[in-house]
């Protein structure tokens, strides 16, 4: 009895320092734009899967192994701790023969101050100021993304009828089943899906109870 006893408190632990983690993200986000006039940090992506010079954090987090991945990010200054950028619980390692650990697991909504992509629906949900999100108690920021599918910092999310019904990028299921989030206003809370995740592909319509999660995704943007 004693080590699933164990077990269950180390996942607890892990999952409450993810929060933390991501509570610490939010923080250094809302600094940036305190200093820079209400404007969101750049969060823009390559179509090879890089997050941009300028971003919150650059390169590719399966691939790059360089700590400049993350310190040379627009939000690092902030608290300057660069294993705020991994969750406890991930345990994937980059690409490549050196099996290092990976530097980040987490992703920031791409409508933050993301790129535009010339779908009306989408674009209509671009905010590049603070100011601009009506709902910030429910508009999530920051979140654990999947192992499998994560690269750049930027989490796409499908929504509208030019979209379709897929996931674009695949939340982490690594906390029982479930993620950790950060909204706008500054908050971070565990949300647990309704099916696994990691076994996903993209882009691939969902359908059942996934597209419970999905909806759920969905309804936490930013307000357009």
């Amino acid at each position: 009895m004693l080590l699933p006893s164990l077990a269950k408190a180390k996942s607890k632990a892990q999952s409450t320092a993810c929060l933390n983690h991501l509570k610490q993200l939010q923080l250094g986000w809302q600094l940036y734009a305190d200093d820079n006039r209400d404007l969101i940090c750049s969060n823009r992506t390559s179509l090879s899967g890089k997050s941009l010079p300028g971003s919150w954090v650059i390169g590719n987090t399966k691939l790059d192994a360089s700590l400049a991945t993350v310190t040379n990010g627009a939000i690092y200054p902030y608290f300057k701790v660069a294993t705020v950028y991994r969750c406890p619980a991930d345990r994937s390692l980059i690409d490549g023969p050196s099996k290092l650990p990976r530097l980040r697991s987490y992703m920031l909504d791409e409508v933050l101050n993301g790129s535009f992509l010339g779908i009306p629906e989408f674009d209509a949900r671009l905010k590049t100021m603070t100011s601009q999100v009506l709902n910030p108690t429910t508009a999530y920021a920051f979140l654990d993304g999947a192992e499998k599918h994560i690269n750049s910092g930027v989490f796409g999310l499908s929504f509208g009828p030019h979209m379709g019904d897929h996931w674009v990028d695949v939340p982490s299921d690594r906390h029982n089943r479930g993620a950790n989030l950060s909204f706008t206003d500054g908050h971070a809370e565990f949300h647990r899906w309704r099916t696994p995740k990691q076994h996903m592909s993209t882009p691939a319509n969902v359908k059942g109870d996934e597209i419970q999660d999905l909806r759920w995704m969905q309804e936490t943007l930013p307000l357009p």
